[in-house]
């Protein structure tokens, strides 16, 4: 694969990813719409073996425009429940005045 190629990629999907972002689209909607897209157009170019910039071109072209694409990803994430909030692991309390070593298993003639 080219590198103009690959940058045409890049710009593309740079595109989409800014517009999603200005759109309010929550971040796993701009990355999984990113992803999604990154991998159809790597299949594409596989499978056309598409190499020139001309040939990325028209595979974009396919697409759609990042405004097109980023309008039907709100659309659909407006019917989608919002994704949960990531919830922290509990932390263990430690108690006042206790070493927090203590009970830690000792191995033979260790201690107690």
């Amino acid at each position: 694969m080219g590198i103009e190629s690959d940058q045409l990629v890049y710009d593309y999907l740079s595109r989409v990813g800014d517009l999603a972002q200005r759109q309010q689209l929550p971040s796993g909607a701009r990355m999984r719409l990113v992803a999604e897209l990154r991998t159809e157009i790597d299949r594409r170019r596989t499978a056309q073996r598409a190499h020139t910039p001309g040939q990325v071109r028209r595979i974009i072209g396919t697409l759609g425009t990042p405004d097109e694409l980023v309008a039907a990803a709100a659309r659909a994430g407006a019917s989608e429940p919002p994704e949960p909030p990531e919830i922290p692991e509990p932390r263990r309390a430690r108690l006042p005045g206790r070493d927090p070593g203590a009970d830690a298993p000792r191995g033979p003639g260790k201690g107690a």
